[in-house]
């Protein structure tokens, strides 16, 4: 069984499966503002350690997502490219 992370512990060209989000301190199953839902995979594309945002694809939608962010999505490791 893989263990569970946050989306910020995943390195560049790793993939996860998304397994739990939070808004405001509450779990959600869809972040319709983004359109991304539990059960979706992502890839980290691109890490920023200044700008504080990351490019990350989940689904056929690439987006920029700050750390914070990053911080309340937690995924599966599914593998490494």
């Amino acid at each position: 069984m893989s263990e569970i992370i946050s989306l910020a512990k995943l390195k560049v060209g790793q993939i996860g499966e998304i397994v739990e989000m939070k808004e405001n301190g509450k779990t959600i199953y869809v972040h319709e503002k983004l359109g991304i839902a539990k059960g979706m995979y992502v890839i980290v594309l691109q890490q920023a350690v200044e700008a504080m945002e990351w490019l990350v694809q989940v689904g056929y939608n690439q987006i920029f997502l700050k750390k914070d962010m990053l911080n309340n999505i937690k995924v599966k490791l599914i593998k490494s490219l």
